[in-house]
């Protein structure tokens, strides 16, 4: 079984705040796990650095304790197509002469759950775990491939039947987009969008089935390509595509009455978009001890924002954990941010009307500031333009993904 952490709602309405303002509830604070590893952390106010690249989580490390048999990615990699979350990602960018000199910008939006200043905001899970004893939100049903398949909590590191007061263990279930989420017939209905993304499901397809052709691939590579394959087959991956052009904001209409900020006309075409896919592993640092589901909002909020001074007192390494794999973003208790992510690079560059593109959430009408920040702002570059090594999680969710990006000459 596997382990997850806390509802989606709650997960998506975590909002910054004064780290001094909240105190870790007894039944957070009072069981600190023993230290996983004995690294050494940086001196406060120090620039960190971190580096990253695409790992194979099943690997051993040196140095490191051997991954053990029944840690839960190689539990995800006995039955991926049925363990693994997938989510797709629209990375929206520019070169913007006017404003930045040259420089290539990101747009973003400001991060809502505290764990980072700014993230994509365009993540649409096309499969991912959920508390099982909740309904699952608008957009999603139960998955219904038979057997049902649950993961308790229990299975994942940093579960702690010590704080749990050695009782508590729940169980997660999978969900997935349904195909009429964002339905013709629906108030969300958007057929020019629906058909857009429909072109680019099938050229993915196509792009995949190449790639799984390929025959020097390892065995993580192969599986993977697998599990977005399997993903990508079924119909609802066109509401998950069009559900993440849909919050980037750049196909909002303007008024009832005028265009698109972008329209699909002058948007790259499918195969373009496919040829810019990449995939990625995103693998969290997560809460440790893992908060219970009964935590209320005000608890996961506090479990942020002392998280760093805890790490330090108990010695965790904030970077990577014990068995040497490295973390590519902070993480609330979300269990389905270990995720397979499809990123889909949009350029933008010498489109006019887009410095105040509004976010927009999956199902949502309500528009969100979203913001054009640099690469060097994000510290994906150093100052000095070039390939940046500062550790980009406490900045930008994606900051290593966008890295990854950057130096395959993905994004420019």
């Amino acid at each position: 079984m596997i382990h997850l952490q806390i509802s989606l709602a709650v997960l998506s309405f975590l909002l910054p705040g004064s780290a001094s303002s909240f105190v870790v509830p007894p039944s957070l604070a009072s069981c600190s796990s023993p230290p996983k590893a004995a690294h050494l952390l940086h001196a406060e106010g120090e620039t960190q650095t971190a580096p990253w690249a695409p790992q194979d989580l099943t690997a051993d490390n040196d140095g490191c304790v051997p991954i053990p048999d029944d840690d839960y990615v190689k539990q995800y990699q006995r039955n991926p197509t049925k363990l693994w979350p997938v989510e797709f990602f629209v990375v929206a960018h520019r070169r913007n002469a006017a404003k930045s000199g040259g420089q290539t910008e990101i747009l973003v939006r400001r991060s809502a759950n505290g764990t980072s200043k700014y993230g994509l905001g365009t993540g649409v899970p096309a499969t991912r775990w959920m508390l099982s004893t909740a309904d699952p939100p608008g957009g999603y049903e139960w998955s219904v491939v038979p057997p049902t398949t649950t993961f308790s909590a229990s299975g994942y590191p940093e579960y702690d039947a010590e704080c749990c007061g050695g009782k508590e263990d729940w169980t997660y279930r999978k969900i997935d987009m349904r195909e009429d989420a964002l339905g013709r017939d629906t108030d969300l209905g958007d057929v020019e969008l629906e058909d857009y993304a429909t072109a680019i499901r099938n050229a993915l397809r196509q792009r995949i089935s190449g790639l799984m052709e390929d025959e020097t691939l390892s065995v993580w590579e192969t599986t993977r390509l697998s599990v977005v394959h399997n993903v990508l087959e079924k119909p609802s991956s066109v509401a998950a595509i069009q559900g993440s052009l849909r919050m980037s904001g750049l196909f909002a209409r303007r008024t009832s009455d005028e265009g698109r900020y972008l329209s699909v006309a002058s948007a790259p075409d499918a195969s373009q978009l496919a040829q810019s896919m990449r995939i990625y592993t995103m693998f969290p640092q997560m809460p440790d001890p893992m908060p219970p589901p009964t935590s209320t909002a005000e608890e996961l909020k506090a479990e942020i924002q002392t998280r760093p001074s805890r790490m330090a007192q108990g010695g965790r390494d904030p970077h990577k954990d014990k068995y040497g794999r490295a973390y590519t973003h902070i993480s609330t208790n979300n269990v389905s941010n270990t995720i397979h992510g499809i990123y889909l690079s949009l350029d933008v560059t010498g489109q006019p009307g887009l410095d105040r593109v509004p976010a927009l959430d999956l199902l949502g009408t309500r528009r969100i500031a979203r913001e054009w920040v640099t690469l060097r702002d994000l510290g994906v570059l150093n100052q000095e333009g070039g390939m940046g090594d500062e550790d980009t999680k406490p900045t930008f969710i994606s900051g290593f993904i966008v890295r990854e990006l950057v130096k395959e000459g993905v994004v420019r």
